[in-house]
């Protein structure tokens, strides 16, 4: 019997390391199914704002293209920037962040809050971030701590 698919949102923070070092994560070892990548545009961005030169931007071009063409490309709602403000409020008063550490924040929760959408996992570097977006949010992580 095949494994199931599990939809998989895919962290910049596990992109980066394989696009500037070929290091793969092992996303591809998940203990309950097969994988399903979709692309946060979130993540896309984030991507995209890290190009410095044009072999980095036609790659992200293709990247982006085939999510676009597969209809895996998550983008976040009017609600979702609405929810959004409300928990970086939330985590700003637990965890006092500084407001430049607030922007990083509000890339995460809206990750997390498109995985919610589509009920993906998001696979990351950075749990312990996620794991404080997850106090406000629904959604499942898989990374090491």
């Amino acid at each position: 019997m095949a494994e199931p698919l599990v939809k998989v949102i895919l962290d910049t923070s596990i992109y980066i390391p394989f696009i500037n070092e070929g290091i793969a994560h092992p996303v591809l070892e998940l203990e309950y199914g097969t994988p399903l990548l979709y692309m946060s545009a979130v993540v896309i961005e984030e991507l995209y704002a890290g190009a410095l030169d044009n072999s980095s931007v036609k790659l992200l071009d293709r990247l982006y293209k085939t999510f676009d063409n597969l209809d895996r490309l998550v983008v976040p709602e009017a609600s979702d920037w609405q929810k959004t403000g409300k928990i970086i409020a939330k985590l700003s008063q637990k965890y006092g962040f500084e407001e430049k550490f607030l922007a990083k924040k509000t890339n995460d929760v809206l990750i997390a809050l498109s995985a919610r959408q589509i009920g993906a996992v998001v696979v990351t570097n950075n749990v312990k971030d996620f794991l404080r977006i997850k106090e406000f949010v629904d959604f499942e992580i898989y990374g090491e701590i």
